[in-house]
């Protein structure tokens, strides 16, 4: 005879001491089955409430057995109405829901109001499922001071790649790395004339890229050149080549 696993045993007790405290917390009333006393001289009987463990063994037995089986039909009940408990292996059978996660896989990197603007969606409503896509780990968030953004969230990106997919999203940022790429030690004035803007506009994006290691520097005299370490510059190429919209 196989022993009674202890499994059981343990699950029956939890359950047990949380019926028992939800049963014994109501109040019981009892009274005569009667509606008029049993003879002409006799008193009626007040109803008085009493405890559940005053009750016969039987009525106690019986609202343990019930308890359950009346919770499970409140379950079934908003089952029935379409209620049910969303979870990774549901979440995206939502059409909205869906059509978010699948713009954010196309598009890594993209940030709340870009976002917002592509879907034409109202902000309030895209923040309620991007919480459901976050809560259920299907998306990963990236924050700063300047903006939230999202990627897919299946192991397809380490941190370092989801910073360099969000600076290639910036299209003056992306400019600056392509000519890194293309001319490694080069200075910030050499940017500044490729790219089109000004010196301290580009001393503001490498220091945010030099924050974040994408670049590094090296002083020479009283100049500062910028590269791209290898294997950051090659995950960069490969991104350019397949381009990444830019949006900010």
């Amino acid at each position: 005879m196989r022993p009674f696993p202890v499994f059981f045993l343990v699950a029956t007790v939890l359950l047990l001491m949380l019926i028992v405290p939800f049963v014994s917390a109501q109040e019981y009333i009892v009274q005569s089955g009667y509606d008029s006393p049993v003879t002409p001289d006799a008193e009626s009987r007040v109803p008085v409430p009493v405890p559940f463990y005053a009750l016969p063994l039987w009525v106690i037995l019986a609202q343990l057995v019930l308890v359950p089986y009346e919770l499970l039909l409140t379950i079934k009940f908003w089952a029935y109405l379409g209620i049910r408990r969303i979870s990774s292996a549901n979440v995206l059978d939502q059409e909205v829901r869906a059509q978010i996660y699948d713009h954010i896989k196309k598009n890594p990197g993209i940030h709340l109001r870009g976002l917002a603007g592509e879907m034409e969606m109202k902000m309030g409503t895209l923040r309620y499922h991007l919480n459901i896509l976050r809560i259920t780990h299907k998306i990963a968030v990236s924050e700063d001071v300047a903006s939230v953004r999202f990627y897919e969230n299946s192991g397809t990106y380490s941190l370092e790649e989801q910073h360099i997919l969000k600076y290639l999203r910036n299209e003056t940022t992306r400019k600056i790395l392509s000519v890194l790429i293309d001319r490694p030690m080069v200075t910030r004035q050499e940017i500044a004339d490729a790219v089109g803007v000004s010196g301290p506009s580009v001393s503001w994006h490498m220091k945010r890229l030099e924050d974040d290691n994408i670049i590094t520097t090296r002083r020479e005299g009283r100049v500062t050149a910028y590269e791209i370490p290898v294997p950051v510059a090659r995950y960069i190429s490969r991104q350019i080549q397949t381009p990444v919209r830019a949006n900010g």
